[in-house]
């Protein structure tokens, strides 16, 4: 099965936008608002809607691309497949800060310091995803690369630049 996520960078007066989630069985982590795409749906659709579950704000659209990766999962019931995260930068979010997922996985949505939200997303367990988020907000790889985890999560990423600095 192949399945795409999506996820937001949305920056706003030196924070960013994150949520705390709570998976079943897991540990609660901070997280960039966002979420599987739906079937018939685009990915700037899902992201509107999950930023919009998952936080009660309004995206005014999407500004560019991040990055993306690209990663299977095998041997856990549930995630097994060919799983895509296509990650947004987004601007200009309106409306009330406060969660209304719809599948009550999403804790609390908050404005962090970036310095603070660095330090709570290099928290996450996935390196498949800590690495490009972390990476792509401290400048480290260039907008719009493409992660690549053929042998699995311990191995290094094959990592696909948008185009050659």
């Amino acid at each position: 099965m192949s399945r795409t996520i999506v996820s937001g960078i949305v920056e706003q007066d030196g924070c960013l936008l994150l949520v705390r989630e709570c998976l079943p069985g897991e540990a609660q982590r901070w997280v960039l608002p966002g979420g599987v795409v739906e079937p018939g749906e685009l990915a700037h659709q899902a992201l509107v809607r999950e930023v919009y579950e998952e936080t009660g704000l309004t995206l005014a659209g999407l500004t560019s691309l991040a990055y993306v990766s690209q990663h299977v999962v095998a041997d856990d019931p549930g995630w097994d497949g060919t799983w895509t995260v296509l990650t947004f930068r987004a601007e200009r979010p309106t409306g009330t800060l406060g969660p209304m997922d719809p599948d009550e996985l999403v804790l609390e949505a908050a404005w962090v310091p970036i310095g603070e939200a660095l330090t709570r997303l290099a928290a996450h367990p996935s390196r498949r995803r800590r690495e490009p988020l972390i990476s792509c907000l401290n400048g480290t790889a260039s907008p719009g690369t493409l992660w690549l985890w053929p042998g699995g999560p311990e191995d290094p990423p094959v990592m696909v630049p948008a185009f050659p600095r």
